[in-house]
């Protein structure tokens, strides 16, 4: 038991919110302790866990769910009444600048990063990061539905294969080169997303896993994926083309065209832009939860998923290489900026690749994001996070070297970030060569709120790109 935590404010306020929930529920019937007790017994879950287990990632997730969940019940009460509601959504938000605050404090940082500040700011982004974690832990946690078994036989017999193939020590050379996309294999249809005219592009992915390979057979069950889907905003046939690409759980028109910046680049910039929708995505999702099987423990799947992306995304450039463009560049965020960064290592010719909140380290990640339980369920498998990076260099942009000039690669992440912590973009901004980096003072999810991290991002994109279409 961790005494200390006793004065800690953060966990008298999750006691003194946990309680006021259940208080509230008293003489309303069953039906009202059900639900009262969802928020409630979250954020006393957590504050009797900051006691007990301090340090578990678990914690922070739970009790800013449960905040969240809070503060939603809280609206329908305004109702019946305003001022308990306002009460209890008071209560449920301390709640979640309480989890945030006590996420920060797991969060690993490279040497000489400074640390953010603690205040309610950081602590509600945090919050935020820790509550939709939270969320993807029960829709889509790693190794959620089991199968380490299974993941580390087929771990063993990839690791086996890449190695006999001599992918292991030149895994650029696992990735073939795709064929043209060719105008009359697409289908386009057009529009109105957020005030924007916006063409759905789709065309046939034409991708297969190499023969022979793990899972290969499984991957190609999955047939959604096997066409591919892309948001295309164009304005001036002469103005450079940007590839946007979106990250995990994303692949939604109205979402990609926001958090990618969509009114920045192409209005007031006025790039021609294309979002591919990656694999297990949106429209090529095999659920109702976007994403979900892409990066959640499953070796193979994660690099059959990221092979179609990166043979998608390089079939698209061809298309706009096609068309006379020649300055084009490739951004992306989270899931994303780790695409954008394999693509980088591969599709010669690029103007600038612009990685955002990378999450360059699949295999690290992964393990990080898996609960005690799963992991120890996959240690007993035979699976080990060793095994789980030597199978996926060949998706790792840590593994290959950039085509792209040192002066035209730029990352940008967050410093209290929980779901790409700091030192896995370290480690691509090491191997990147120290290349430009801004480091904004948030979370995972709050990039867009800082105004110096959006300008780092226009600032790239007109030095790389703007420039050398004025003739610069």
């Amino acid at each position: 038991m961790q005494h200390s935590n006793l004065r800690r404010p953060e966990f008298w306020i999750l006691v003194v919110a946990g309680l006021a929930w259940i208080d509230a529920a008293a003489g309303r019937g069953l039906a009202g302790l059900v639900l009262a007790s969802i928020p409630g017994a979250m954020m006393l879950t957590t504050a009797v866990g900051f006691l007990l287990f301090p340090g578990d990632k678990g914690l922070a997730r739970t009790g800013a769910l449960g905040a969240v969940v809070g503060m939603l019940f809280a609206v329908p009460i305004l109702l019946v009444s305003p001022v308990a509601a306002l009460g209890l959504f008071l209560a449920s938000g301390a709640g979640l600048v309480a989890c945030g605050l006590i996420g920060l404090e797991g969060l690993p940082l490279p040497a000489g990063l400074e640390p953010v500040g603690r205040d309610l700011r950081i602590g509600a982004e945090v919050g935020l990061d820790e509550a939709v974690l939270g969320v993807a832990a029960i829709t889509m946690g790693v190794f959620g539905d089991g199968g380490q078994s299974r993941v580390a036989r087929e771990t063993d017999e990839c690791i086996d294969w890449l190695r006999e193939n001599g992918w292991l020590n030149a895994p650029a050379d696992f990735h073939e080169d795709p064929p043209a996309l060719e105008t009359g294999e697409i289908g386009f249809e057009t529009r109105s997303v957020s005030g924007f005219s916006l063409e759905v592009m789709s065309f046939g992915s034409g991708f297969s896993p190499r023969a022979d390979a793990p899972g290969g057979q499984r991957y190609l069950g999955y047939t959604a994926s096997q066409r591919a889907y892309a948001w295309v905003l164009r304005g001036d046939e002469e103005a450079p083309w940007l590839v946007n690409v979106h990250g995990l759980t994303m692949g939604q028109p109205r979402l990609d065209l926001w958090l990618l910046q969509a009114d920045l680049l192409h209005r007031k910039l006025g790039l021609n832009l294309v979002f591919p929708v990656l694999p297990l995505h949106g429209p090529r999702g095999q659920g109702r939860v976007s994403g979900r099987g892409y990066m959640t423990g499953d070796v193979m799947d994660t690099i059959h998923a990221e092979s179609q992306a990166i043979w998608d995304v390089r079939r698209i450039i061809g298309w706009i290489w096609g068309q006379g463009v020649g300055r084009i560049g490739v951004h992306g965020v989270s899931l994303g900026g780790y695409t954008a960064a394999l693509v980088a290592s591969l599709e010669p010719g690029l103007r600038c690749a612009i990685a955002g909140i990378p999450a360059a380290d699949p295999a690290w990640l992964v393990w990080w994001h898996a609960s005690i339980a799963a992991r120890e369920d996959a240690e007993t498998a035979g699976l080990s996070l060793d095994d789980m990076t030597t199978a996926l260099r060949v998706v790792s942009p840590l593994a290959m070297d950039p085509r792209i000039p040192g002066a035209h690669r730029y990352i940008y992440a967050g410093r209290a970030d929980r779901f790409v912590p700091p030192v896995v973009v370290e480690r691509l901004w090491q191997h990147w060569g120290q290349p430009r980096i801004h480091w904004y003072p948030g979370s995972h999810l709050s990039g867009p709120l800082y105004p110096e991290a959006v300008s780092f991002l226009a600032s790239a994109v007109e030095r790389s790109l703007k420039a050398s279409h004025q003739g610069e």
